[in-house]
């Protein structure tokens, strides 16, 4: 038993988990504040491009069609925040806002992750029975492929790394775990379920592909801004949050496969 009081250290160092969102996203550095009403823009032009027979003509002939109009992709905030309610004694305002912004700091992307919307009554689903791992990562890398032609994203619920890596289904590539054909890997906090909010059977998970990801984010806000504002002088407690306002775009490809984690 200790015969005097513990010595009081700092905590360790939080560093959020990699190899999410965080690092299969492009983060992108806001030029307007209006950015946290949402976003909009027009989607690159994706899909193969046609083919016809060699002709000698100066102008496209009558059987050359291309897509109608121009696809507007738009993306809608998330405000993310965290805090604590503590007793007053002994804390000041710099020790509030150090502390709200550390509760904040720790979980703010496995938020984002689990409240984006990734399936929808829009997602193309391949397969509701679940198909071996190897085959799922093929399909979606086929679809890519074939409706975007540029590097997406492939979205997984977390513990999916484990079986991909056992799987030599894991490279990296600039910092970013990537398949072997370099599409991003996003492993994070989604909550593993279908469209109607069914969770996937045990030993099974959803992935989902995506076009190129975006991620803008305002900068941390404080409530209240002061010490006076945050403490309730009738319990002497103070209460603090940290938020801010997340914006999470992709291109508008967006398919999904069930995947059985288990067999080969």
């Amino acid at each position: 038993m200790a015969v005097a009081p513990a010595l009081y250290v700092a905590a360790p160092t939080l560093t959020p988990s990699r190899f999410g969102l965080v690092t299969a996203a492009d983060l992108v550095v806001p030029e307007d504040r209006h950015f946290v009403n949402g976003v909009q823009f027009e989607s690159n032009p994706s899909g193969p491009a046609k083919l016809t027979a060699a002709e000698c003509l100066e102008s496209p002939g009558p059987d050359r069609t291309v897509p109608d109009g121009i696809e507007v992709v738009e993306a809608d905030p998330i405000i993310v925040y965290n805090g604590f309610t503590c007793r007053a004694v002994g804390v000041d305002e710099s020790e509030m806002l150090d502390r709200a912004r550390k509760a904040l700091t720790g979980g703010e992307w496995a938020a984002v992750e689990k409240a984006l919307p990734l399936m929808t009554a829009d997602t193309d689903i391949f397969t509701t029975t679940a198909v071996p791992l190897v085959k799922g990562i093929g399909l979606l890398e086929d679809h890519l492929t074939e409706q975007y032609g540029g590097v997406g994203v492939i979205h997984a619920p977390r513990h999916v790394a484990m079986f991909a890596a056992e799987r030599r289904q894991i490279d990296v590539e600039s910092g970013r775990k990537v398949t072997t054909l370099g599409t991003r890997w996003s492993f994070g906090n989604y909550p593993n379920t279908d469209a109607d909010g069914d969770a996937a059977a045990v030993d099974t998970a959803w992935l989902v592909a995506t076009g190129a990801v975006q991620v803008r984010r305002s900068e941390v806000k404080q409530r209240p801004v002061t010490l006076a504002d945050a403490l309730d002088r009738r319990t002497n407690e103070v209460f603090a949050i940290a938020e801010r306002t997340y914006v999470v775009s992709w291109e508008t490809v967006q398919a999904a496969v069930l995947v059985n984690l288990t067999s080969s």
